[in-house]
């Protein structure tokens, strides 16, 4: 992960070509991520022209906004079959990634920071 200390907001998609739409269609603050089935795609980017996604999955939570978890893997492709594909192999446990993190994730309705620019 290339932001462990960023404190990442995320909205639940329901549907896969939702997450794909989400993340290949549209420029998000690089705060931002989604939950989709049983991991998160936490905006991991340096800008939002270049937008990177680190893939976790969450093995416990601490407190009100701690993830303890693994970075499984990562999306930098803004091509719709491309990003479909990593979404399958990662749902399938053919993981590019191994790494543990711990971070702080907090739902979009409760988020606020300088990088998506909601902060007083």
């Amino acid at each position: 992960m290339k932001h462990p200390d960023r404190i990442f907001s995320f909205m639940e998609v329901e549907s896969e070509d939702d997450l794909i739409k989400a993340m290949t269609e549209h420029t998000w603050p690089l705060c931002y991520g989604f939950y989709h089935g049983d991991l998160l795609y936490l905006g991991d980017g340096d800008s939002e022209e270049a937008q990177e996604y680190s893939v976790v999955r969450i093995e416990r939570t601490e407190g009100h906004h701690g993830i303890v978890g693994t970075e499984v893997g990562r999306i930098t492709s803004r091509d719709k079959d491309e990003v479909r594909g990593i979404i399958h192999d990662m749902k399938a446990g053919l993981h590019s990634m191994n790494n543990p993190v711990r971070i702080q994730v907090e739902p979009k309705w409760h988020h606020s920071c300088q990088l998506c620019r909601l902060e007083d």
